[in-house]
């Protein structure tokens, strides 16, 4: 349809019902896709109840973004009876069908993360431990050097203390009167 607007033509585009309907079952297999990934993470790092309530507020204002993203795609955010039901529909037929198998995708992809960590961190612990072999020699030899010299400032400072504090007590004495038995 064409409108003519000062000289100019202006193209409105249309929507039918069926490209609405389609974008709204789309908007609830998306958020089902959504809450799998979300349902797959949550279990495989086992949450507790506080991270779990948190990730699902999280998750709701999500899947509302999806919706609203895909409402207004649909009909510009014209809230018709059949939107809310074709969405629910297409998160029905999402969870019915592809449910299992992208759940076993996500979990799959994270046991390939898990193994591509304990790869990388096997991978950073070997230069770590061959740094250890090598500095284990001279930190022994620094470690006992370190002692020998306590021990000998220990020996020439240690009798110096004692004759400086047998000083001062005998100065402290000094300075005291006589005790009397009375």
């Amino acid at each position: 349809m064409k409108k003519k607007e000062g000289g100019r033509r202006k193209e409105e585009r249309t929507i039918s019902e069926f490209e609405t309907f389609f974008w709204v079952i789309l908007g609830g297999a998306t958020v089902g896709l959504v809450f799998d990934s979300y349902r797959s993470f949550r279990s495989w790092q086992h949450w507790g109840q506080i991270l779990t309530f948190i990730g699902d507020v999280i998750f709701s204002l999500v899947a509302m973004g999806i919706l609203f993203y895909f409402f207004e795609k649909a009909n510009a955010l014209d809230f018709r009876f059949y939107t809310i039901w074709g969405s629910l529909l297409g998160l029905l037929v999402y969870l019915r069908i592809l449910s299992r198998f992208t759940l076993r995708c996500f979990f799959g992809l994270y046991r390939f993360i898990s193994f591509l960590a304990k790869l990388i961190h096997r991978s950073i612990r070997i230069p770590v431990r061959g740094l250890r072999l090598i500095m284990r020699p001279p930190y022994a030899l620094l470690s006992w050097l370190g002692l020998l010299l306590y021990r000998i400032g220990e020996v020439i400072l240690l009798e110096r203390i004692r004759h400086v504090q047998r000083r001062l007590k005998d100065w402290w004495k000094g300075l005291l009167p006589p005790r009397t038995n009375g």
